[in-house]
């Protein structure tokens, strides 16, 4: 797994008509914490910088995220189907001059940590709306077999 950056959430803010300093600010759960740690209040820049750290740190040992099935279960700005972790797609394949056209519903979720798994539907075969129903209830029968 890639190293954390050691400045995440952090931010450096220097303005001439305020004191200079770091602002740390973390979401989490849709909760939004901000704290402000101005170089005057710490004796510098470094322990400024340093007591942002900290307090990120302490911050991201108290905060519990969300578990896998709450992140499968979370809604996304860009959803167009209206459930979770199901997807229309239509795709051209160019190897054809004809060009014939695919449509298809996936229903995709993660049974575990790095795995990702995907059932198609199409179109053609189900018609649209049974197509639609079959990859909705594939993606709950794969929700309900992840771990926690």
């Amino acid at each position: 797994m890639a190293a954390k950056n050691k400045n995440r959430n952090i931010i450096r803010l220097d303005r001439e008509t305020h004191p200079g300093g770091f602002l740390l600010r973390m979401t989490r759960k849709g909760e939004l914490c901000s704290q402000y740690f101005t170089d005057e209040e710490f004796g510098g820049k470094t322990k400024a910088l340093a007591a942002a750290r900290k307090e990120r740190d302490k911050w991201e040992d108290s905060w519990k995220g969300f578990s896998a099935k709450e992140l499968a279960r979370k809604e996304r700005t860009n959803n167009t189907s209206g459930t979770v972790g199901v997807r229309l797609v239509v795709e051209k394949d160019p190897r054809w001059p004809s060009q014939p056209v695919y449509e298809y519903w996936v229903a995709q979720w993660s049974p575990k940590k790095g795995v990702r798994r995907s059932k198609r539907f199409s179109v053609k075969k189900y018609g649209k709306k049974k197509a639609y129903e079959m990859a909705v209830k594939a993606r709950k029968k794969g929700v309900a077999g992840m771990n926690a």
